[in-house]
């Protein structure tokens, strides 16, 4: 930006000239008790979430105060920029102290300039923060006075943002629970009661064990070793079915003799999936493959079945899917101390499901889709949501440091003769 498109009073510097600098160091004790003459000792986890797990000795730390701002300088976040605390601050961290200019102005500047820093840094191992880059930022240097009005407005925009976050982050929950609602309602013929009136009874729902409703029992698939070229053999990844919708992005090439065309393994349009191995919230994961006959073969973390004539695999579906099946699976879940969770095909076949004629299958798989389409645009806007949300904090931090975001008083005076002042100091606390 050159000198004659500043706002009005504004001044053109690098950000080496308006800071002093302290880079953080280990200091000679720490402890994870308080000490006399101990101060907290400030790493990441201390600045970012108040969590003060150490603390050092005074007279051998690099202290931080709470009217600085600390960067973190190495790292895959370096270049995030924190609001300082008193204490000792840490060996990945850089204090910055501002010589006459609005520590909070500061702030907001570096969190404008983050994706800069982070994406410019220096060394091939760890990264870190590129002192070229950092000190050489051209900074607009406003009035003290308009500092002041933008830090202000800022911080009433944050504010505002932080809330409608907070707002917008019980959405994914809540829309878990619909789904998990409707599902529930749906196997327990709650969503047909009116629909039923005149054609049957609930009573004339049955109860079958799960293998009475499947061609043929559950059956593992088949993980060899994957390879990164290009076979003829294709085979799903257990991210496939993670989400509990079918996603055939998530695939894997084996070297290995194509399976004959009759192997239970190569998938068929329909099937239904279930993971046998993952967290506790995933396992027993169920979907329906709706990708091509034979384009396929699943994982052994998968258990493969078919359905019978007796039920429609979207009802078995949803029954699989319902929370009290759900929390059966974690109930049975086996596996040691870090192994995932696994059910097996005694799990599956240990199930007892409630069903209904085929018409009223028909009638609850159409109403059960027709309300989650609708919960599926609710969640479809939060995402759109979220993304806007999560750029509007570049968009306003570039406004205020364009000029644009507060109304110029002309008595606030020139940034000139501030900058003079600040160079007069920085000159002084060098001597």
């Amino acid at each position: 930006m050159g000198e004659k498109e500043l706002p009005v009073g504004w001044i053109s510097t690098s950000l080496k000239n308006v800071v002093i600098t302290k880079k953080g160091k280990k200091p000679k004790m720490l402890s994870d008790i308080e000490f006399e003459n101990s101060v907290p000792y400030l790493d990441i986890k201390a600045l970012e979430k108040n969590e003060i797990r150490q603390y050092a000795d005074v007279e051998s730390s690099n202290l931080l105060e709470a009217r600085d701002i600390a960067i973190l300088w190495d790292g895959a976040r370096s270049g995030w920029v924190s609001k300082g605390k008193a204490g000792a601050i840490g060996s990945t961290l850089v204090a910055l102290k501002p010589i006459l200019v609005n520590t909070n102005y500061i702030f907001y500047f570096l969190k404008s300039k983050f994706d800069l820093l982070n994406t410019n840094t220096r060394g091939s191992g760890i990264p870190h923060v590129d002192p070229a880059v950092l000190w050489n930022l051209e900074f607009l240097l406003p009035p003290l006075a308009e500092q002041n009005r933008i830090v202000e407005k800022l911080d009433k925009l944050f504010a505002s943002i932080e809330i409608v976050k907070a707002k917008l982050d019980i959405i994914p929950q809540l829309v878990k629970n619909f789904r998990q609602a409707v599902l529930s309602q749906a196997v327990k013929g709650n969503l047909t009661e009116k629909w039923r009136e005149g054609r049957c009874e609930l009573d004339d729902w049955k109860q079958y064990n799960f293998n009475d409703l499947v061609l043929n029992k559950a059956r593992n698939g088949f993980s060899p070793k994957a390879v990164d070229y290009i076979t003829e053999v294709k085979s799903l990844t257990l991210a496939a079915t993670t989400s509990g919708k079918f996603n055939p992005k998530y695939v894997k090439y084996l070297d290995i003799k194509k399976p004959d065309k009759n192997s239970h393994l190569w998938l068929k349009k329909g099937d239904i999936l279930i993971q046998r191995a993952n967290s506790l919230e995933y396992v027993g994961t169920a979907v329906i493959y709706n990708g091509e006959d034979d384009d396929f073969i699943y994982p052994d973390l998968m258990m493969k079945i078919q359905v019978n004539e007796l039920i429609l695999n979207e009802f078995l579906l949803y029954n699989l899917s319902s929370p009290s099946i759900k929390q059966y699976f974690k109930d049975v879940a086996s596996g040691t101390s870090g192994n995932m969770p696994k059910i097996n095909q005694g799990t599956i076949s240990a199930i007892q499901i409630n069903l209904p004629s085929l018409d009223e299958q028909f009638e609850i798989i159409s109403r059960v889709n027709s309300l989650l389409a609708k919960v599926d645009v609710i969640e479809e806007k939060y995402q759109i949501l979220k993304v806007q949300l999560g750029s509007l904090p570049q968009v306003i931090l570039g406004k205020a440091f364009r000029g644009e975001l507060v109304k110029q008083d002309f008595n606030d005076g020139l940034a000139e003769n501030l900058l003079r002042e600040i160079e007069r100091l920085k000159q002084s606390v060098k001597k």
